[in-house]
């Protein structure tokens, strides 16, 4: 669309519009820029890119245009994004930097972040379409199923290894628990000849499941008892 200076061409790839504004845009212009973008920008639609390269804004009446039309954008659940890398928009929009996303094209804002994109598509999708991906954002979220499938995958993995190791110390533990009671017993079967003699007066501490150091503490009672006498 032409009007005086005013140049607005749309550029629709499906996934995202872009919309370009170029000319002298003043109080004048003002009102008929504001009909067609809320036109252009009132339907369905991820991303709204608006090129304002060769644009040169006379009035501060379209930063308010472009607050309000951030609010309305993303009311429907779509994103608003301006494009520019001159010093004139770059003052004039100074002010409001931490509010916009300004990027210098449309391939810098597609190379800035993967999940970003996906955060805003899930915005719009959830309350527009529910279901319907685009194929780029579809890929990411394949790759990111399938690297979490990975990784829960290898934790079973360690998990199941370090069970197979708990049970083979286990059994290592309970076999060396069946050896050290075969030789408690063998022990207390060698003193059976002391018992007949009347050396060894009680065998309580003697017992399969009693400690080794019972049985030493018993050997010094025994000398302890032979030296007091």
């Amino acid at each position: 669309m032409k009007a005086d200076l005013i140049d607005i061409s749309v550029d629709d790839r499906g996934e995202d519009v872009e919309i370009k504004l170029s000319g002298s845009l003043g109080v004048f212009q003002l009102a008929a820029v504001r009909e067609k973008i809320e036109m252009l920008t009132d339907g369905p639609g991820c991303f709204f890119f608006f090129n304002l390269q060769d644009a040169h804004f006379a009035t501060d009446e379209y930063i308010v245009f472009f607050l309000d039309l951030l609010n309305r954008v993303r009311g429907q659940g779509s994103a608003l994004i301006l494009l520019f890398d001159n010093d004139e928009q770059k003052q004039y929009f100074a002010k409001y930097r931490n509010i916009f996303e300004i990027y210098a094209s449309r391939d810098d804002y597609r190379h800035s972040g993967i999940a970003k994109q996906m955060w805003q598509v899930g915005i719009h999708y959830g309350k527009k379409t529910g279901l319907r991906l685009s194929p780029s954002v579809a890929i990411a979220t394949a790759l990111l199923i399938i690297g979490w499938a990975v990784t829960m995958f290898l934790i079973v993995v360690s998990q199941g290894h370090d069970i197979v190791e708990k049970q083979a110390q286990i059994i290592a533990l309970q076999s060396q628990k069946d050896r050290y009671v075969r030789e408690i017993d063998k022990l207390e079967s060698s003193i059976g000849p002391l018992r007949k003699l009347g050396v060894v007066q009680d065998t309580t501490m003697l017992s399969s499941f009693g400690a080794i150091q019972d049985w030493v503490s018993y050997l010094e009672y025994l000398e302890n008892d032979r030296r007091e006498k």
